[in-house]
């Protein structure tokens, strides 16, 4: 898989990254008795927007270490072993080469301040290293220009709500079929809607004829 969409409001949710539930939940004080109608134990409003935030910016659950590419190579293997300690597997096509680096360290710098009791694995320098390179170089490939074709616009305001605008060229005109119809089910899961059959047949027609150009 080349690539998977984040939330259409990445820029502000994921300053919220998944390892802050473990920080929200890890600083909750026991629950008082129920009082008012209130369940034992339930968040309080802040707390539940919260949590509900931080979980719209999570990586689509379905990606195995299989699917990632070079799947055996060290730097796969170390994405594997210490991202999903807080989250489902993400695809290095998540989000561009440029913005890779900004996204990780964030990660690493709320998972270094997570209590001690939630005995998270934490990755060394050097493998830190590896596991940025490893996502740089198989980051989505994007494109600041997009080949002139009939659905070309629609292309661009659809699927730019999501992540940034891959090059056609990245996938055949083959497989561009497959690829947006699994983008179609994640933006089901992330945004709750869908493409109609006519939405989805522009952008695959766009893509098939701008593959190889």
């Amino acid at each position: 898989m080349a690539y998977v969409p984040v939330s259409s409001l990445r820029k502000s949710t994921l300053l919220l990254v998944p390892v802050a539930m473990g920080l929200l939940l890890g600083c909750q004080e026991p629950a008082p008795a129920a009082q008012g109608g209130e369940q034992l134990g339930e968040l309080p409003p802040g707390d539940a927007l919260l949590l509900a935030s931080v979980k719209v910016a999570l990586p689509p659950a379905g990606l195995t270490p299989a699917d990632l590419p070079e799947p055996g190579s060290e730097g796969a293997r170390l994405v594997t072993q210490y991202c999903v300690a807080c989250h489902s597997l993400a695809s290095p096509g998540s989000h561009s080469a440029t913005d890779w680096p900004r996204y990780i360290r964030r990660m690493w710098l709320r998972l270094e301040r997570l209590q001690d009791s939630f005995q998270l694995p934490l990755p060394s320098a050097g493998e830190r290293q590896v596991m940025l390179q490893y996502l740089v170089d198989n980051a989505l490939r994007v494109t600041a220009s997009l080949p002139a074709a009939p659905g070309r616009d629609f292309f661009a305001a659809t699927c730019s709500s999501c992540h940034e605008l891959p090059d056609p060229a990245v996938h055949s005109s083959e497989d561009w079929v497959a690829v947006v119809r699994r983008m179609m089910d994640h933006m089901q899961e992330i945004q709750g809607r869908t493409l109609t059959p006519e939405q989805y047949s522009r952008i695959v027609l766009y893509l098939e004829t701008v593959s190889g150009a």
